[in-house]
């Protein structure tokens, strides 16, 4: 009986654990995202153009920056995740090669101010083009911002 009880017990608990960390996923909602944090298929820009209320010039503006830089960017991208095989390659070796992974690690770095450089310039370009009300409505819900 006593042993009945426990494992009764046991499956409710992961039952409703289950049920919790569910619960935050809703329809349309992102399971490697914030719980309840509905995604968009066409990508955070279009989230960000409802929520900061684009026209329609500047969406078509924005797009064309977005586009351009992630053309741009691709191969930089690509190598990274090259390096990273690599990187994994060399850990699950049976002789560590340490040449071979500061190699890599500095390649990676490199590729990380690129890409450092790359997405403040994207977000320069962007906020170039938005109005004075735009910027302050981003700048209030950046949630980096609200603790300074």
């Amino acid at each position: 009986m006593r042993k009945r009880l426990m494992v009764v017990v046991a499956a409710a608990m992961i039952g409703c654990g289950t049920g919790v960390v569910l619960a935050g996923y809703g329809p349309g909602a992102r399971p490697d995202g914030p719980p309840g944090m509905a995604s968009d298929p066409r990508g955070p820009e279009n989230r960000m153009a409802k929520i900061l209320n684009f026209s329609e010039s500047q969406q078509t503006r924005i797009k064309a920056i977005l586009d351009s830089e992630r053309e741009q960017t691709k191969p930089l991208f690509d190598k990274m995740h090259e390096l990273r095989k690599q990187l994994m390659q060399a850990a699950e070796a049976s002789a560590f090669d340490e040449a071979a992974v500061r190699a890599a690690a500095e390649e990676q770095a490199k590729i990380d101010i690129e890409l450092t450089v790359s997405r403040t310039r994207t977000q320069s370009r962007i906020n170039a083009l938005l109005t004075p009300e735009q910027r302050e409505l981003q700048r209030r819900l950046r949630p980096e911002m609200k603790n300074e």
